[in-house]
């Protein structure tokens, strides 16, 4: 296992970030807008997106492959609040000794307040580790809770939890976090707009969860509601597994036996978006994901076929509207 301290850590963050402040903590870094990205012999490849100005939050994304388990030290001049979705590979917030502490596996969504007892993070190289977290200090944390009349349970779970794990699915935040990943966060205000309203929305969604209130075990749901949501449950899963497929609204409808006005609105109230707009979303990460692949041989050509387009034109200008980068160029560069 490698150790870094935050001195090492952020020396070689700062030799190959955008911006050269010097940062003194990891506060500062979290909260400054930097995309680093480094190789280093003996340790592996981390890239590290963040953007800076998406209200009073900060969206990191990060990405690792590493050739031994890495063991960086975070100072933190004061707790931050995290929502995270682990998207694959594991890792370990502790305090120090890399024993006591909170141990999480993907895919998960992570809860939890940073603080001295979780001033170390152990990231496992067994498996490629991804991870895009929405994080905020303690400030806008308690404005946020004075919406809610349970804060002071909200509270007591995160005084006394290092760190709440919940399933993806749970409040739809895993397809809530997945339009944040792909999302270019860019100067482009319609992307801003949406951005903020991303972070809002999943913001919500985890305060009804750390109160005890589930998607599926609400008290406050009929049965007919239950069943509702979790039929779009079946729905999103199908989708997600058939994104190769040509598959339209009314398909679904049929497939489903609901109306395709009741779709609709299903993924406008639980994701704000249409259908057509979740499913070019879906194809567009997938392709991304693929073309970002080192180990992939596959053409541009195929990867749209595996996407569900018919047309490698219509696919590559999409793609490019998408992420600002053709396909062609995402290939040339890994």
């Amino acid at each position: 296992m490698k150790s870094l301290s935050w001195e090492e850590y952020s020396g070689v963050l700062r030799k190959n970030t955008l911006h050269r402040e010097a940062f003194k903590s990891a506060n500062d870094l979290f909260l400054s807008e930097y995309r680093a990205f480094f190789e280093e012999e003996g340790l592996g490849r981390i890239d590290v997106s963040s953007v800076q100005g998406i209200g009073n939050y900060t969206i990191k994304w990060t990405k690792a492959s590493l050739k031994d388990d890495v063991n960086v030290e975070l100072k933190l001049d004061e707790p931050l609040f995290t929502v995270g979705y682990i998207f694959t590979g594991a890792f370990n917030f502790h305090r120090g000794d890399g024993q006591e502490g909170a141990r999480v596996q993907a895919p998960a969504i992570v809860i939890y307040r940073q603080n001295s007892d979780l001033s170390y993070q152990l990231i496992e190289s067994s498996k490629p580790y991804e991870t895009l977290n929405i994080s905020f200090n303690d400030k806008v944390l308690q404005r946020i809770l004075q919406k809610f009349a349970s804060s002071s349970v909200i509270i007591s779970r995160l005084n006394e939890e290092k760190m709440i794990v919940h399933r993806p699915e749970d409040q739809f935040l895993g397809a809530l976090f997945n339009q944040l990943k792909y999302l270019p966060l860019d100067k482009d205000v319609h992307n801003l707009f949406l951005a903020e309203s991303l972070v809002l929305k999943i913001l919500n969604k985890t305060m009804l969860l750390l109160a005890g209130t589930s998607a599926f075990a609400d008290a406050d749901l009929n049965k007919d509601k239950k069943q509702e949501l979790n039929l779009f449950q079946a729905v999103m899963a199908y989708v997600r597994e058939n994104v190769h497929k040509a598959i339209s609204i009314n398909k679904l409808s049929e497939r489903f036996e609901v109306s395709p006005r009741w779709l609709q609105r299903h993924f406008s109230d639980e994701l704000q978006m249409t259908f057509s707009d979740y499913l070019r979303d879906l194809r567009l990460a997938k392709a991304y994901d693929m073309l970002t692949n080192p180990a992939s041989n596959l053409s541009i050509r195929e990867v749209c076929l595996e996407v569900g387009y018919n047309s490698s034109q219509t696919f590559s200008a999409n793609f490019k509207k998408q992420y600002g980068i053709s396909p062609k160029h995402i290939i040339d560069r890994y």
